[in-house]
């Protein structure tokens, strides 16, 4: 036997100290009849209540007491073997990480959104394995594909452009190392263990590097498919910089000496989303959300068979048990009506 709720056992204790409790009130009265006169007597004339009735409502009240508070602790009875299966796809999501994702045109700033906006992402998904890549003017794998969502949120609150040496954004560097994250964690060569490959790239969408068509065509022959989501504001905002304390020391400028502002361009992440979607994370709403029943629509692949143990809830015994001796226990009187009656007849 298992118990759904085993802390709630300790209202157990609940029967018994009401058994106490019926025979501290039994002995109480009984020391007032005692009292009150020869017991013998006051017995006697106290015939009108039964005390066999009384003992036996007071046992049913402890009983019903008792089973109620095992229905609570949710009584689990008998085993048996149940299969389930775990389908999904395989998803890395690139996050940029360039210093242009420090503006604050959505706050906190473009790169503390994204985290955010991911971290709610891992928060619908079930089962399926989930890889993080950092991205800038280079690339590198920070999570490889895995299940264990708590240890990709982790990589995820680590993620700044400290990470990177390489200035810049380079979209093609962030799909080639996805490539290599897909073949790492590829199970098999079985076609039916293949997964569906989908590539969330999360960035402002300023990329310094060209031929976007070269970059897509490279992600469709690995099988890969696209989806990104733009965070910032298309009027842009300056880039913040911040010296070793983190405290702000100014903005970015360039040669001329004037602020240099960095605005969202969607123009690149449309292109790139052609299969799949495209997403924009504004300052006050968000349609990133909407990646959930998009890789839904994508072909979902066996990750795994397991089995478990299941148990029987069996709460409702106890339970039924329990408001039928409640209802027995409101039938039984404790008064004799035949002696009323007789004692009606006498006077």
């Amino acid at each position: 036997m298992a118990w759904l709720f085993e802390s709630y056992l300790w209202t157990l204790w609940a029967a018994p100290m009401a058994l106490a409790l019926s025979l501290y009130a039994a002995r109480k009265r009984r020391s007032l009849q005692t009292r009150f006169g020869d017991i013998t007597l006051v017995q006697k004339l106290s015939k009108s209540v039964c005390g066999r009735r009384r003992r036996f409502k007071s046992s049913i009240m402890v009983a019903s007491i008792g089973l109620l508070a095992l229905s609570l602790a949710g009584p689990q009875i008998g085993t048996q073997l149940r299969e389930i299966k775990r389908e999904g796809i395989d998803l890395v999501i690139a996050l940029d990480v360039s210093t242009s994702m420090l503006a604050e045109d959505v706050a906190p700033n473009r790169l503390g959104r994204a985290r955010n906006e991911i971290k709610k992402i891992l928060g619908e998904l079930r089962g399926d394995r989930v890889g993080l890549i950092i991205f800038a003017g280079d690339a590198f794998i920070q999570c490889p594909l895995t299940t264990d969502y708590s240890a990709v949120r982790l990589f995820l609150d680590v993620a700044n452009p400290d990470l990177l040496a390489v200035p810049g954004t380079d979209f093609g560097a962030a799909i080639k190392m996805a490539t290599q994250a897909f073949d790492a964690s590829s199970p098999s060569t079985d076609p039916d263990a293949i997964r569906s490959k989908a590539l969330l790239i999360v960035s402002d969408g300023e990329n310094h590097v060209a031929a976007l068509d070269e970059i897509l065509s490279t992600a469709r022959d690995a099988g890969i498919t696209i989806f990104t989501a733009g965070v910032g504001d298309i009027n842009g905002a300056p880039i913040p910089i911040y010296n070793s304390s983190g405290q702000r020391t100014g903005y970015k400028r360039d040669l001329g000496g004037q602020i240099v502002y960095s605005r969202l361009e969607e123009a690149g992440l449309k292109a790139l989303s052609t299969d799949g979607a495209y997403f924009q994370v504004a300052r006050t709403s968000s349609s990133l959300s909407q990646l959930i029943p998009a890789l839904e629509q994508l072909d979902q692949a066996l990750l795994a068979e397991e089995e478990f143990e299941d148990y029987d809830l069996k709460y409702q015994w106890p339970l039924a048990l329990a408001l039928s001796l409640l209802c027995i226990d409101g039938l039984i009187v404790v008064r004799r009506s035949n002696h009323l009656s007789n004692r009606q007849k006498i006077s």
